[in-house]
């Protein structure tokens, strides 16, 4: 296990413990979440270390990876992801940029393909085998399993992340690297989950979005807009995803009680939207669109 001793946000040393939860999908292993005291980042800690993380990610709840289409909740996922797809590209086109992207953890490539579709030059990066060799037969294009962006070369007009930042194990390395990949003026398009939303003050240790320990870093608008701030990144607007809190929700109700207790989940996943469309709680899962233009 690797343990954070200072922020890395703002480096502060003054951390306490936030919450203790478990790892839900595979193991049952329980995990501590600290908070910085003096900024108010939230992350895993310890964490393990970055050889032993794939282990935790052999869970039936990652569809993104299979493309399963088998149950009914498999099939108002695709169903939701699809007009998530179009959400998506109607975001990036709506930018006065060139057409060139590349997405970071492009599952399956429906995203990628979308953009492709619609002119835009594409290339995605993917560790996991499995959506890695789906995208790449089905849609012939270009994706690297190699997810140290050290590695990349070219600049691109849009970065996209779309859950994916919380994953990062080196995580300024990361932003650093971002920023070289990006053309001057261009968007990096990151979803998160949002600590402060609703259903996740409501579920507390259940609440499946802390997805421990996979997720690392558990953001909030203050938080990443504070990170993305130290590299000179400047944030445009932000996004609310209004499918998340009722995902999110279910997978909780099953972390709870056992069952996912569509009607109640359904209520929590409603409730969590009013609130974050009508309050500063903010939504299940956020949209950050970040601008670099000082180089």
């Amino acid at each position: 296990m690797k343990k954070i001793i200072k922020c890395v946000v703002c480096n502060s040393e003054n951390i306490r413990k936030h919450i203790i939860s478990k790892d839900f999908s595979v193991t049952s292993e329980e995990f501590k979440i600290d908070k910085c005291l003096d900024c108010g980042f939230v992350f895993t800690n310890p964490i393990p270390k970055e050889k032993d993380l794939p282990k935790y990610y052999i869970s039936k709840n990652y569809i993104s990876h299979t493309n399963s289409n088998k149950s009914f909740f498999d099939k108002i996922y695709q169903s939701i992801r699809s007009i998530a797809i179009k959400d998506k590209f109607n975001l990036i086109n709506s930018f006065d940029t060139q057409n060139k992207i590349l997405d970071i953890g492009s599952g399956t490539g429906e995203f990628l393909n979308y953009c492709k579709l619609n002119g835009w030059k594409v290339k995605g990066i993917e560790p996991s085998k499995i959506a890695r060799d789906n995208s790449i037969k089905k849609y012939q294009f270009e994706v690297d399993e190699d997810t140290d962006l050290r590695s990349q070369s070219g600049e691109y007009d849009i970065i996209t992340m779309w859950h994916v930042l919380e994953h990062v194990y080196e995580l300024e390395n990361t932003i650093i690297e971002l920023k070289r990949l990006l053309k001057e003026n261009g968007k990096l398009i990151i979803a998160v989950p949002n600590l402060n939303s609703y259903d996740a003050q409501y579920y507390k240790k259940y609440w499946a979005a802390y997805d421990l320990p996979i997720h690392l870093y558990h953001f909030s608008k203050k938080s990443i807009t504070k990170l993305f701030g130290k590299h000179q990144f400047n944030l445009l607007k932000d996004k609310g995803m209004i499918f998340d809190s009722f995902y999110v929700s279910l997978l909780s109700e099953e972390y709870k009680t056992g069952k996912k207790n569509v009607i109640t989940a359904s209520i929590i996943g409603a409730l969590s939207n009013i609130y974050g469309a009508f309050s500063k709680k903010g939504f299940s899962s956020t949209i950050y669109i970040f601008e670099h233009k000082n180089r």
